[in-house]
């Protein structure tokens, strides 16, 4: 793959790439006692719930830059969501999440409806939700907007990069849900769902996205809770078709003319074709006691093409895949880590293909991981994050010309609920 490929490509998976578990309208809480008065984790009524978090934190790089100057150090690190719901009858409700966020480079506090619905659940066994509803992909694409749901602040990113959040968080269209008992087998989880990705028109260095049409979106959920403590083995599979129109800057025009690529009457305009993409993951977690370990393995498998043919015929298959534990100390300190990876090319996972690979740390991302969360009151938690990294797999080649092949990252959060 040529390193204009290679760019396309990163770049698609970042624009391109759970029927979810949306939030329960929270309960009435109990009446405060007088010595010592519970704070309310939401305005709520007995069919109406609002909820929300804003979070602030910061980041900082010993080489390389992820998601902007982090080499520098930056305190681009803020989310905030507002959220609401509502109890129809006991089977149908709906809800919404207003989401901003400026993470680095992403987000520059626009403000995105992160999901609305409505959801009917007929029987347990069978459900339906329609709207922007969360994707069900992988144990915790569900959780992504909810920093207070997990341990890390960042989730791992070869399974759940933050940069392709605002695409993979949410789809617009339809699911079916449910869950069957099996007695005493378990029971079985399962989603499945159609639509369509919004994604918005972007533009880089010498690029710009023109109009990007989602044709659709399918895929299912499986999970089988097994009657061994809290253990859950799950699969998740998606289908999608996305179509691309660029416009390329006079410099790209007149190199790509030069070349031969294309020709000299060439106006710049490319269509940008992903049919189809495939993202596939198998899941595992085990909950006992004050321990929780979890492990995923996923393979996403694009494939795209360009006309004019800027961009050949190819065949993309990353490898992804993590190992997670985290241990609850008390009722305020909670310790953990992960193992994460990711392979851009599974067939090539050292970068030997130099017409590929010409810097070899291009080829993977390696990410050990260690987070620290302290939570001061039911309401307000802090954290602790530190990486050491071997490669660059994740990172903007525009960013990191002379990228390092092993550095560092160290992040600091921390995040307020209602």
């Amino acid at each position: 793959m040529s390193r204009l490929a290679r760019a396309w490509f990163a770049w698609l998976t970042v624009s391109a790439a759970a029927a979810f578990a949306q939030p329960e309208p929270a309960p009435m809480p109990p009446a405060p006692a007088p010595t010592a008065p519970e704070p309310e984790p939401a305005l709520a009524t007995s069919d109406l719930a609002i909820h929300g978090f804003v979070t602030q934190g910061g980041f900082v790089s010993t080489a390389n830059d992820y998601l902007g100057k982090s080499s520098r150090g930056s305190l681009e690190l803020f989310e905030a969501g507002l959220n609401v719901s509502k109890e129809i009858t006991d089977q149908l409700r709906v809800g919404m999440q207003l989401f901003t966020r400026d993470v680095g480079k992403l987000g520059n506090y626009r403000v995105n409806i992160d999901w609305a619905y409505i959801d009917y659940r007929y029987r347990p066994w069978l459900g339906f939700r329609a709207g922007h509803i969360k994707l069900p992909f992988g144990l915790y694409n569900e959780y992504t907007d909810i920093d207070s749901a997990r341990l890390p602040i960042l989730m791992p990113q070869a399974l759940y990069p933050i940069n392709s959040r605002d695409v993979l968080l949410a789809h617009t269209g339809t699911a079916l849900y449910g869950s069957r008992e099996l007695g005493s087998a378990g029971a079985l989880d399962y989603q499945v769902y159609l639509g369509s990705f919004f994604i918005a028109p972007a533009t880089s260095a010498t690029v710009a996205a023109t109009e990007v049409d989602s044709k659709y979106v399918v895929g299912a959920q499986v999970f089988w809770r097994l009657p061994i403590e809290e253990l859950r083995i799950g699969a998740s599979a998606l289908r999608t078709s996305i179509d691309y129109q660029f416009q390329l800057d006079q410099m790209a025009i007149d190199a790509y003319v030069a070349s031969g690529t294309v020709p000299a009457d060439f106006d710049g305009k490319v269509a940008l074709f992903l049919r189809p993409g495939h993202l596939l993951v198998g899941s595992i977690e085990y909950v006992h006691g004050d321990w929780m370990i979890a492990a995923e393995y996923s393979r996403w498998l694009l494939r795209f093409y360009s006309v004019p043919p800027i961009v050949p015929l190819t065949d993309s298959d990353s490898e992804r895949f993590y190992a997670l534990a985290t241990y609850r100390v008390d009722e305020a300190l909670e310790l953990g880590g992960y193992y994460s990876v990711l392979h851009a090319d599974a067939g090539d996972r050292q970068g030997r293909d130099e017409t590929q690979f010409p810097v070899r740390a291009r080829a993977f991302q390696r990410d050990a991981a260690a987070t620290l969360r302290y939570d001061i009151n039911d309401n307000w938690l802090f954290k602790l994050e530190a990486h050491f990294i071997d490669g660059v797999a994740d990172l903007d080649a525009a960013d990191n010309a002379m990228p390092e092949r092993y550095w560092g990252m160290f992040l600091a959060r921390t995040t307020l609920t209602f």
